[in-house]
């Protein structure tokens, strides 16, 4: 039985079909690992398993808050919340705390730089795949997360990076992290360029639930 104010996954897809643009920012998500969410991975992501995977955010508003000027000033003025919607939202390899993909990315251990996802996915590029990346902002929680074996049997399961960009739907946000890191952009210009972003990854997820 759904909770008060839940929606199934395919009361999403309706609202989807009579408007794609307000699906697409639908925000009313418990967590990014809720039935919804889950209900998401199962239908689009082939090699999602509830018991190996976990859900996890694209784009944090809560740390690049904290940057002003390239220079991380720990603190700010308001409360902010990340945006959990259907194009921000991805199933993540879970494993043990110290070695967590999810943890080591967002700066529980370690220090700024942290938790942009251009920095993400260039690590990943890297230490999992092997590519070529001519400038990166080395983390070395985030690559020795990687590099764990668990982690590595995790990256495995896809034919090389573009492979896992592809089956993540996550082509088109690293084609813009190419252009203009993330990490070097002020809050505001990120905040809005990563919205733009994740509203376009929602409308091509709701289209593939959707059969389109």
């Amino acid at each position: 039985m759904l909770e008060n104010n839940e929606i199934s996954i395919e009361e999403l897809i309706d609202m989807a079909i009579n408007n794609i643009e307000e699906a697409s920012m639908y925000n009313k998500f418990k967590s990014d690992n809720d039935k919804l969410a889950k209900s998401i991975y199962g239908r689009l992501f082939d090699f999602y398993c509830e018991d190996e995977l976990s859900g996890d955010v694209i784009f944090t508003w809560q740390s690049p808050s904290l940057v002003k000027d390239g220079v991380y000033i720990g603190k700010r003025n308001c409360v902010i919340e990340n945006e959990i919607v259907i194009g921000n939202i991805f199933p993540n390899f879970k494993t043990n705390r110290k070695f967590s993909l999810n943890y080591n990315r967002n700066g529980v251990y370690g220090s700024f730089p942290h938790d942009y996802f251009d920095i993400y996915l260039a690590h990943v590029a890297k230490y999992a795949y092997g590519e070529s990346i001519s400038e990166i902002k080395e983390y070395y929680p985030l690559k020795r997360a990687i590099c764990f074996e668990n982690n590595m049997n995790y990256f495995r399961k896809f034919d090389g990076f573009y492979d896992f960009l592809a089956r993540h739907y996550l082509e088109e946000i690293w084609v813009a992290s190419k252009e203009t890191a993330f990490s070097d952009m002020e809050f505001e210009e990120f905040k809005k360029t990563a919205t733009n972003l994740m509203k376009n990854r929602g409308i091509k997820l709701l289209n593939k639930l959707r059969g389109n």
